[in-house]
C-alpha cells in the first residue's frame, strides 16, 4: 500500500480547481470510483499501488 501525502492531495484538488471539474468527471479521467477518490484528496490514507499509479500519471498529465 502506499500513501497520498498532504501536500500531493492538496496538488491534486488544486489541478481538479484549476480544470473546473468534479469528483466524478476527475474519477472518471483518472480511472477510478469517485469514492476511491475523494479518499485520495482526502490524503494520509494507503492506497493501492495500482491506483498510486493512476492517480500520479493523471497528475503529471498536462503539467
Amino acid at each position: 500500500m502506499l500513501t497520498i501525502t498532504p501536500e500531493q492531495a492538496k496538488a491534486i484538488k488544486r489541478k481538479q480547481a484549476d480544470n473546473d471539474l468534479t469528483i466524478e468527471q476527475v474519477a472518471r479521467e483518472i480511472g477510478i470510483t469517485y469514492i476511491t477518490y475523494k479518499k485520495v484528496i482526502k490524503g494520509g490514507l494507503q492506497i493501492k499501488p495500482s491506483v498510486y499509479t493512476k492517480v500520479m500519471e493523471w497528475f503529471a498529465k498536462d503539467y
